[in-house]
């Protein structure tokens, strides 16, 4: 018997004994009484923002009254039905790289659902083809139907079909990180600001 063998042999003789897994349907652990209270404040933590579409109110009209310069440089709109900003149809023309993602200044983009357990929003899209818009772009506007807020991760899992679709993720406030020197990053890892939009 070679060493290896003997090795292997010893490691399976003294396996520990078998735990049984945690019960993933187990009775619901986390609940919030208002899971909207709970995303917005948790969100401005993150160093992102929540607004809610008022009766009347555009989407484009949220934004521009949380951004007042809005306007100013270069929106990509990628909502259906969409009168502001370019397309999707215009952004893939004039796209000839992910990189050309870069000097987006606003990208609007739908959101399928909101957890109030993280302040994250699924995003998903089969057909999109520029992905890098989503964490190359300045500021990210993810707009989200308000009754699609769920508690936690687990109840998000449940409702969403990540086999469906050609790109998702989850996508958490803006993006910062502090790990280097101590010496915050803004936009390290995706848009340097966030907003989520409730309608």
């Amino acid at each position: 018997m070679s060493s290896r063998e003997q090795i292997l042999n010893t490691i399976r003789a003294n396996r520990p004994a078998p735990v049984e897994l945690p019960d993933i349907h187990a009775p619901v652990f986390v609940h919030y009484d208002d899971p909207h209270q709970q995303f917005s404040t948790l969100v401005e933590t993150l160093g992102g923002c929540a607004v809610y579409v008022n009766e009347g109110q555009s989407v484009l009209d949220a934004v521009k009254a949380h951004w007042p310069d809005a306007g100013q440089g270069r929106i990509v709109n990628l909502l259906e039905g969409n009168n502001a900003g370019q397309s999707h149809t215009e952004l893939q023309a004039q796209s000839q790289s992910p990189h050309d993602h870069q000097n987006v200044d606003i990208a609007i983009v739908a959101g399928q659902l909101a957890v109030a357990e993280n302040a994250s929003v699924w995003v998903s899209n089969a057909n999109l083809d520029c992905r890098s818009l989503y964490f190359l772009c300045q500021r990210l506007v993810m707009v989200v139907p308000r009754e699609r807020m769920v508690h936690t991760m687990r109840d998000a899992y449940a409702q969403i079909k990540i086999e469906e679709r050609g790109f998702g993720s989850f996508i958490a406030g803006s993006s910062r990180t502090a790990d280097i020197e101590q010496s915050l990053v803004m936009g390290a890892h995706g848009a340097m600001a966030a907003l989520v939009v409730f309608v």
